[in-house]
């Protein structure tokens, strides 16, 4: 079922769906800066957790069942893989 609106109302076309509101460029870009700081920092995070892995011991490699060839290849891979 649909809605009518009275006076053709944009708003009222927008809250039903049936046009969507223009969004500024503002918007806009701050969608792309967010989008790229999560890219970045889900980079990051990989780099720093291969770093970490790197510097752990055997020891400590068993206790997390990793063997020390597995550790090292995955500390070589590089950040974006």
């Amino acid at each position: 079922m649909s809605t009518i609106c009275a006076g053709g109302n944009v708003n009222c076309s927008a809250q039903t769906g049936a046009i969507r509101p223009r969004r500024s460029v503002s918007t806009e870009l701050k969608q792309v800066f967010r989008r790229i700081l999560e890219w970045v920092l889900a980079y990051e995070g990989k780099r720093l957790s291969r770093i970490a892995l790197s510097e752990l011991t055997d020891e400590q490699l068993a206790d997390i069942g990793v063997t020390p060839s597995e550790a090292r290849r995955e500390a070589a891979r590089p950040f974006w893989n």
